[in-house]
């Protein structure tokens, strides 16, 4: 198995027993692959949703990007939104003001969204 590089995430995760490589074949509805963030995202609200999801990892779970980041939540884009605009037009702008806005409610709302996820798992993180 490929070890994780050096890195505070990598040190500081709960140790666990990796899964035997899969030989043959399974039955799933859905397959997702990827054990990083938006894979395990996915394949959780799948599950939750009813659905028999079965995660194909290559190395471990959170192996790539998704172990090697700050682990910062924040609503915002690459470029701000007056650039957006020049190179979108200003209805592309305004859409994507407004989804950036309703996400950071959304975060923000105990109700939904990652913040809840968090407390549902009772996840050990902090929420600022």
């Amino acid at each position: 198995m490929t070890e994780h590089t050096t890195s505070y995430y990598a040190a500081s995760a709960n140790k666990y027993e990796p899964f035997p490589t899969l030989e043959g074949s399974i039955n799933c509805d859905v397959c997702v692959v990827g054990g990083g963030y938006t894979g395990l995202s996915s394949a959780l609200h799948l599950a939750e949703m009813g659905y028999d999801v079965v995660v194909l990892e290559g190395a471990r779970i959170g192996f790539g990007a998704s172990g090697r980041n700050g682990g910062q939540l924040v609503n915002s884009y690459s470029r701000d939104i007056d650039v957006i605009e020049k190179n979108y037009g200003p209805d592309a702008a305004k859409m994507l003001g407004s989804m950036m806005f309703e996400a950071a409610i959304s975060s923000a709302n105990a109700s939904s969204g990652i913040r809840s996820s968090a407390i549902t798992a009772r996840a050990a993180c902090s929420w600022r």
